[in-house]
């Protein structure tokens, strides 16, 4: 008899150890999916982080180049603006002289020698 209830122990024992191998087996099983899974995102994330840092380089040399277009076009308006103020100043004391007969002193000659 007491061969029978140590026999149904181990049973049990037995039972037990093959239901909890079983159960961990189907957690490794999904834990090793999980981690194909992750393996895949992290790579999906490494390739997003990687064209973002492209995207933020291709700004950065846009964008120094834009500057780069501005400062020449804001030099070249500067130009142009003192050239206009040189000769709106020429015209207006040409302007404000007084007018004499001659054909060359006349005021459409002082306008286009301003302009020049």
């Amino acid at each position: 008899m007491t061969s029978w209830l140590i026999d149904a122990i181990l049973i049990g024992a037995l039972a037990f150890t093959s239901w909890r191998t079983g159960a961990m087996y189907k957690e490794l099983r999904r834990l090793r999916s999980d981690e194909s899974t992750l393996r895949t995102v992290l790579e999906e994330a490494d390739a997003s982080i990687n064209r973002a840092a492209n995207a933020v380089v291709l700004l950065k040399s846009e964008g120094i180049r834009t500057l780069q277009a501005l400062e020449e076009r804001t030099a070249e308006a500067q130009e142009l603006t003192e050239r206009l103020d040189v000769l709106l100043d020429s015209y207006e004391r040409r302007r404000t002289a007084p007018i004499s007969v001659d054909n060359e002193n006349s005021r459409f000659a002082t306008v286009s020698a301003a302009i020049r």
